[in-house]
């Protein structure tokens, strides 16, 4: 880049004056606060990006960034700050009428004509999960004001009739949108954000056309309601036919949906072939991802009777998968066929996403994980590849047939976590981060299986998902944005993400400042200790664990900083009173040699009666030295 056109870019962000052209000599000192990496833009997409709107909220957001995400490693921000500005930045546009009539993100950005203009369903919400931190909480209800707009006024689907509340893959500026819809994430989404941001007011915007949403999918979805989720398109798009459109609703040539068929809806008698013949592990799951996420935004929001309804409906699917997609010969979770019950047996990654929705069983979870890191299956050089290495069709660059996918990969570290495999998360986001250090912080739309080589589309918006990973493992901030999993060796960290702070000054403690309320869950894994929570000098809580982990849970009030450590217990166990029987004191005094003793024993001999092998087993809160009654030695029935 040249220094008139690094100097036309300051200007743009109007951080220098009109017509001041940057000398050469301040070049290497600015560059090193530029919140921009020095390939940017051409010449060609400053001409061609013109903003109102627009243009503020991203000058707001370079504002922001470096005050908003850091960590203690420069080389990691500087990566992280890199993956902003290509993959979020560069992809936010104005409105366009009427189809879009708020600020959207687009997949493609000002130079990049790979795709349309559109605002696609699950691909922006993992923009809006990175995009949280940076102090903008009006775009993110922009954002999902552009798929309400689309519930209430698309002419194809009114108010009452089996469309309504269908929200299209792809969102465009023109209506009516296009008749086939995507992986149902939009409430996981909101409550990412909502996690980040404690914006009350996006639930109460968004709830009521998330229930619409997820009530069109378990239903027209859903046609045979035995919980599982199929696949279906009301009209082809403009690229592909009928069947193809359908299969665009989920990851879009993955190898279950070589014999998806359209057939008419069983039981209503009405409409075309739109509905397909196979049940998908992905949109099962996905689903059932939103259907938690509503559970804990109506319970925060007191909406208890849309809360159990989305009770019940995910005990259901929960139900229906383990059951029927679960293959106990081969431990793996497979897609069906909806008429026959028949499992379609290829293994693909859809098979892992039932870690990320909750729905597997510990022991499911396990055969899971020995299937993902099996170096002959899925566990490549740069896992985890789209299909398994074994299967006949497997082709490394091949299109959900064997490649590398960042919102995949992000999504099945969430399901590590949240069944406690956290070394393997850990070790899988080791391998995003060296294929973006690779790339010098560009991250790809996806990568070669194998080798991970960057395939498709540079700078593709959901490459902001490796940065989430790395919050997750190297930060150990877990998806709910209150539990943090204390990493190994993690000494030295810090973390700023937006209203959330923090740090381990050493391997055995953090500290965590929160900008609202929040419900802190601290776990030290493999770890039996006590820990210890601090606030200003005071004990806030202090727990003892007794299993295989510690963890301990409090409320952060605002502004304030908690420290949070941990000690090993003591190895000494106290002496337990047999039985609740009363204790004897002998007084011994020796003078000169010559000893008097006093002996306080009243009574019977009874050695026989409380010797420890007649002394019957004690249930849990029998008193122990330190809970006997006061007067030491005193018989149970003088203690009342």
């Amino acid at each position: 880049m040249t220094l008139r056109t690094l100097s036309r870019i300051c200007r743009t962000m109007k951080l220098l004056p009109s017509g001041f052209l940057l000398p050469a000599a301040a070049w290497l000192a600015f560059a090193a606060v530029l919140p921009a990496r020095a390939d940017a833009a051409s010449d060609k997409e400053v001409k061609t990006r013109h903003y109102t709107l627009a243009e503020k909220t991203i000058q707001h957001a370079r504002e922001n960034l470096p005050k908003q995400v850091f960590t203690e490693n420069p080389e990691l921000t500087r990566l992280v700050h890199d993956l902003y500005i290509e993959c979020t930045f560069d992809k936010l546009w104005e409105p366009a009428l009427p189809g879009l009539p708020y600020r959207f993100f687009s997949i493609s950005g000002a130079g990049d004509k790979s795709y349309g203009k559109c605002q696609l369903l699950w691909d922006t919400m993992f923009v809006l999960n990175a995009w949280a931190p940076l102090d903008h909480d009006q775009l993110a209800c922009d954002v999902f004001r552009n798929y309400w707009n689309v519930i209430d006024n698309n002419p194809e689907a009114p108010k009452g009739s089996y469309r309504y509340g269908m929200v299209p893959c792809t969102t465009k500026p023109d209506l009516p949108q296009d008749g086939y819809s995507q992986i149902p994430i939009l409430a996981w989404g909101c409550l990412m954000v909502f996690n980040q941001t404690d914006d009350r007011a996006l639930l109460d915007l968004c709830l009521p056309y998330l229930d619409a949403f997820l009530t069109w999918y378990a239903t027209e979805r859903d046609v045979d309601n035995d919980g599982l989720i199929e696949y279906g398109a009301y009209k082809k798009c403009s690229i592909a036919e009928m069947v193809q459109t359908a299969r665009f609703e989920t990851f879009d040539f993955a190898l279950p949906l070589d014999g998806l068929r359209l057939t008419e809806h069983p039981t209503r008698g009405t409409g075309g072939a739109w509905y397909g013949n196979i049940e998908g592990v992905d949109q099962t799951c996905f689903l059932a991802m939103s259907e938690r996420a509503m559970i804990e935004m109506c319970q925060r929001t007191g909406r208890i009777e849309m809360m159990k309804t989305y009770e019940r409906n995910l005990a259901k699917r929960t139900e229906a998968i383990r059951v029927k997609m679960w293959d106990p010969e081969t431990k793996f979770f497979y897609s069906m066929d909806r008429d026959t019950d028949k499992q379609i047996r290829v293994r693909t990654l859809q098979g892992f996403l039932p870690l990320t929705a909750g729905m597997a069983s510990e022991k499911q979870a396990e055969e899971l994980v020995k299937q993902l890191t099996d170096p002959s299956l899925f566990w490549s050089k740069y896992p985890v590849t789209t299909s398994a290495m074994n299967e006949p069709t497997f082709r490394p660059d091949g299109f959900w047939r064997g490649d590398v996918w960042p919102p995949t990969d992000y999504l099945i570290a969430l399901g590590l976590n949240r069944y406690g495999y956290y070394a393997v998360t850990r070790e899988l986001a080791d391998k995003l981060l060296e294929l973006l250090k690779k790339y010098n912080g560009h991250a790809y739309e996806r990568y070669n299986g194998v080798e991970g080589v960057g395939l498709g589309v540079k700078d593709y918006c959901w490459g902001v998902s490796t940065w989430s990973m790395i919050v997750n493992t190297q930060y150990g901030v877990q998806e709910d944005y209150r539990t943090i999993v204390i990493p190994p060796h993690a000494k030295g960290r810090k973390l700023k993400l937006g209203k959330l702070e923090v740090s381990y000054p050493t391997d055995a403690s953090v500290e965590l400042k929160t900008a609202f309320q929040r419900e802190f869950r601290v776990v030290f894994p493999e770890t039996n200790a006590e820990i210890k929570v601090h606030c200003d000098g005071t004990i806030v809580n202090v727990v003892r664990a007794t299993g295989a982990a510690s963890e301990v849970s409090f409320t952060a009030l605002p502004g304030k900083t908690y420290s949070v450590s941990k000690s090993e217990p003591s190895s000494k166990k106290p002496l337990a009173v047999k039985g609740g029987r009363f204790l004897t004191l002998n007084t011994v005094i020796r003078v000169n040699q010559i000893e008097a003793a006093r002996n306080l024993n009243d009574g019977a001999d009874e050695a026989a009666v409380h010797a420890p092998e007649a002394v019957p087993n004690i249930p849990c809160g029998a008193p122990t030295l330190d809970r006997v009654c006061p007067v030491i030695g005193a018989h149970p029935q003088e203690q009342k």
